[in-house]
């Protein structure tokens, strides 16, 4: 039940962020608040999966990173943080998935 809350906060958030006027590349997409930092959201599809992340970059502070690989019969969230500068990266490709900074 928790995963599944947080998938659709994730997608509320995503919906509500394009709504406000954020910036859309390929399969990303990118909001900034002055007083938050800036957010991005990117999809990626793998043979047998299809990962969501999310990462706040807060100004001066480590990344926050959160992803769910969703499998035909599964989900599996995954949370970790990176250096500032550095972008979050899921790999849906492994079992348990795993992130990484890029």
């Amino acid at each position: 039940m928790g995963l599944l809350m947080r998938s659709m906060a994730v997608a509320y958030c995503v919906c509500y962020i394009t709504a406000a006027g954020a910036q859309v590349t390929g399969n990303t997409i990118t909001a900034d608040h002055k007083d938050i930092g800036k957010v991005q959201a990117q999809i990626q599809k793998y043979d047998q999966a299809i990962g969501v992340v999310g990462q706040l970059s807060r100004s001066s502070s480590s990344v926050e990173c959160n992803g769910v690989c969703y499998f035909p019969s599964s989900s599996k969230p995954v949370t970790w943080k990176c250096d500032p500068g550095r972008k979050c990266d899921l790999r849906c490709t492994v079992i348990p998935p795993v992130g990484g900074c890029n």
